[in-house]
C-alpha cells in the first residue's frame, strides 16, 4: 500500500513539473513573439534601429543590370521612403509563375515614380537555378532574394504563395494580396497609385523634376 502510494505521489509531482515546464515554454514562445495588436500595423525597418522592427538581410539571387543585386545582400531598410512590393513566390509554383511576367509588367509602369519591387523566394537557397530559371522565363529585372523566416513572422499571411505586400512611402504595410487574378490585378495597381500619391512632392525651384507623376528615384 506504501508503494502505490509513493508511486502515485510521484507521477503527481511528474505530471505537475510537466505542467510547470510546459507553462514556461509557451511564456517564452509568447515573449519572442512579435507584439501585433490590432492597432498595431507592420512597417519595413528603420536604418537606425529606432523602429520597433529589426533590421533585415536578404540574400540575393544575382541577376546582372540589376543594381540592388550588385552584392550579397540587402538591407531591408534600404528600402524604406519609397513604395515597396514584396512579392513572395516559390519557383515550381504554376500560379507564381502565372503572375511574375505581371509583377514585371506593373514594375516597368511604376518605377520611375517611386516604387520598387523585392522578390522573395521560397525555394531553399541550394535550389538557385531554379529561382534563376524562374526569373529568366518571367524576365525579371528587378531585385530578388530568398525568404527568411523574419519576413515570414512580421509580414506574410501564412505561407500561401504568390503573396504580396505593399508597403507605403511611411514605411507601413499598407495592403496584402494573396493569389492572382484580373481583380488582384486592378486592386493592387490602385493601391500602388494611392501610395505613390502619398510620396513627398519636390518644393518648385529645386534642381529635381516636380512634374506630377514623373518622380524619379534611384532604381532598386
Amino acid at each position: 500500500m506504501f508503494e502505490n502510494t509513493y508511486k502515485s505521489f510521484f507521477s503527481a509531482k511528474l505530471i505537475i513539473r510537466a505542467f510547470v515546464a510546459t507553462c514556461v515554454l509557451v511564456f517564452v514562445s509568447f515573449a519572442a513573439a512579435p507584439r501585433l495588436g490590432s492597432s498595431d500595423i507592420p512597417e519595413l525597418p528603420t536604418g537606425d534601429g529606432s523602429g520597433d522592427t529589426p533590421d533585415m538581410f536578404i540574400k540575393m539571387v544575382p541577376n546582372p543590370g540589376v543594381a540592388a543585386n550588385s552584392g550579397d545582400t540587402l538591407r531591408l531598410s534600404s528600402l524604406r521612403g519609397r513604395v515597396v512590393l514584396l512579392d513572395m513566390f516559390v519557383s515550381w509554383c504554376p500560379h507564381c509563375q502565372e503572375h511574375a511576367p505581371h509583377i514585371v509588367e506593373i514594375y516597368n509602369q511604376y518605377r520611375q515614380r517611386g516604387f520598387t519591387v523585392l522578390g522573395l523566394s521560397s525555394d531553399r537557397p541550394e535550389k538557385i537555378d531554379d529561382v534563376k530559371t524562374f526569373m529568366r522565363n518571367a524576365k525579371i529585372n528587378y531585385p530578388v532574394g530568398f525568404m527568411t523566416t523574419e519576413i515570414v513572422a512580421y509580414y506574410a499571411d501564412g505561407t500561401s504563395v504568390p503573396q504580396m505586400i505593399l508597403f507605403g512611402p511611411d514605411g507601413k504595410l499598407a495592403k496584402r494580396f494573396s493569389g492572382w487574378n484580373e481583380a488582384v490585378s486592378k486592386e493592387l495597381k490602385q493601391a500602388i497609385e494611392t501610395q505613390i500619391a502619398r510620396l513627398p512632392t519636390v518644393k518648385p525651384g529645386s534642381k529635381a523634376s516636380s512634374k506630377s507623376g514623373n518622380r524619379k528615384v534611384k532604381q532598386a
